[in-house]
């Protein structure tokens, strides 16, 4: 399955453009990793070069299979590399007003572990708070693990960025505890959510 995965990922960057290529990587690494750093003098360099030789299709070839290689080493590393072009945005508090703006009230199970468990609908958050205990103890996903934090929640996508506000159900200390946990964590919490509907 592995080995399909990465024949697929090396398939897709192919018909890619390489500008396209490079801005997803870079959008990639600096909003979903502790790890630009690293990578951001290879990839000015790169993008220098590309803008020198905008007509030269042997630059082109070059940097991308530079880039398709530092793309199969970050996913070597585990990197979820289609998070690219996905962000994730914190905005204040809402109330049932947030329907009629497109919003979806949702409850987020963040584990010790780090793994993320959800639920969206449109039922009240304290009935989604109940159905998605019933569906943790279902799954059995409590035993062994421990709940960090529980949080009470409106989304929304714009754009490809979910929108993620806090509710009544939500205290404010709670939604900073939220905020804090997001400025540390954006990546790996957003590789649970990037599916949510």
């Amino acid at each position: 399955m592995a080995n399909i995965r990465s024949a697929l990922n090396n398939i897709q960057e192919s018909f890619v453009s390489v500008w396209t290529l490079m801005s997803d990587t870079t959008i990639f690494l600096s909003n979903h990793t502790k790890i630009f750093n690293q990578y951001e003098p290879m990839l000015r360099r790169l993008r220098h070069k590309l803008e020198q030789n905008r007509s030269n299709p042997d630059v082109h070839r070059e940097v991308r299979s530079q880039l398709v290689e530092l793309r199969k080493n970050l996913r070597h590393q585990g990197y979820n590399l289609r998070l690219g072009s996905v962000d994730l945005k914190l905005e204040g508090f809402r109330n049932d007003d947030a329907l009629a703006e497109g919003f979806t009230r949702c409850v987020i199970s963040i584990m010790t572990d780090k793994s993320v468990y959800y639920i969206t609908g449109t039922a009240n958050h304290i009935e989604l708070d109940s159905a998605l205990d019933t569906q943790l103890s279902a799954r059995r996903v409590l035993d062994g693990k421990s709940q960090m934090a529980r949080h009470f929640l409106w989304f929304r996508w714009t754009n490809r960025v979910l929108i993620l506000s806090g509710a009544a159900s939500e205290t404010k200390e709670d939604f900073d505890d939220f905020r804090d946990y997001v400025a540390v964590e954006k990546g790996s919490l957003l590789k649970y959510l990037v599916k949510m509907t």
